[in-house]
């Protein structure tokens, strides 16, 4: 899968909220609570299914320091892990 071109958006199934800048994600079908950081709320935020995985790259590139390919790679980590997770799914 090229999941830098790839549609990506939340979950409908998965319920969440954000405090103070941070996600808690809650998987209700295994009782689990995901807390996120703010850059993974960010990301979290940003998977609407309506831009590829390389634009949510940029925009994090954008609000948060560092050097780009590491973003890169670290975004495309927690994406991976947000659909082997069932958190979020490729769009059709």
């Amino acid at each position: 899968m090229d999941l830098l071109n790839s549609f990506i958006k939340r979950n409908d199934d998965i319920a969440w909220r954000i405090i103070d800048e941070e996600a808690l994600v809650v998987d209700s079908k295994d009782s689990l609570i995901y807390p996120l950081n703010t850059v993974g709320s960010r990301i979290w935020e940003l998977l609407d299914g309506k831009r590829p995985c390389s634009e949510i790259v940029d925009t994090i590139s954008e609000e948060f320091e560092g050097e780009k390919e590491s973003i890169k790679d670290d975004v495309l980590n927690f994406l991976e892990h947000l659909l082997e997770k069932g958190l979020a799914k490729e769009c059709a």
